[in-house]
C-alpha cells in the first residue's frame, strides 16, 4: 500500500515538473534579450551602457551620476564616461545639474573630472555657493 502511494506521488511530481517545463520553454512568449559581444578598445576591461551611481546618506540621495557609456580601465584605475549628467541635491531640497560630453573618475580616490561642453544648471545662489567652495585661497 505504501509503495503504491509512493509511486503515485512520484508520477505526480514528474508530471508537474514536465508540465511546468513545457509551459516555461514552449508556451512562454517572453522575449529573450540578445547578448551582443563586441571587442573592447585597447586598455578597456569593462564597458557598461546606461551607467548610474547613486550616493546615499541617511537623509536620502546626495548625488546621482549617470552616463550613456562607462569604460573601466583597471590598469590605470580610471573610468571613462560619455554623455555625463550629475545631479547634486542640497539640504534645502534644491537640485544642481552638471552635464558634460565626457568625463573620467579616478577609481582610487573617486575624483570626477568633466570635459567638453560642461554646463551647470541651478539657482544662482546654489551655483555661486558651490563655485565659491572650490576657489583656491586668496582668489576672489
Amino acid at each position: 500500500m505504501v509503495n503504491k502511494v509512493r509511486k503515485i506521488l512520484l508520477i505526480l511530481v514528474f508530471g508537474i515538473v514536465g508540465l511546468s517545463g513545457y509551459y516555461l520553454f514552449v508556451k512562454s512568449n517572453a522575449p529573450v534579450e540578445k547578448i551582443v559581444l563586441k571587442a573592447l578598445a585597447a586598455g578597456i576591461d569593462i564597458e557598461i551602457e546606461n551607467f548610474k551611481i547613486v550616493h546615499e546618506v541617511s537623509e536620502g540621495e546626495k548625488w546621482i551620476l549617470t552616463a550613456d557609456l562607462a569604460q573601466i580601465d583597471q590598469e590605470k584605475d580610471l573610468t571613462l564616461l560619455t554623455n555625463v549628467e550629475l545631479i547634486i541635491r542640497q539640504e534645502n531640497k534644491q537640485k544642481l545639474w552638471v552635464v558634460a560630453d565626457s568625463g573620467s573618475i579616478q577609481n582610487g580616490n573617486k575624483d570626477i573630472q568633466l570635459e567638453g561642453n560642461v554646463k551647470m544648471i541651478g539657482s544662482s545662489s546654489m551655483v555661486s555657493q558651490r563655485v565659491g567652495k572650490n576657489k583656491p585661497e586668496g582668489e576672489q
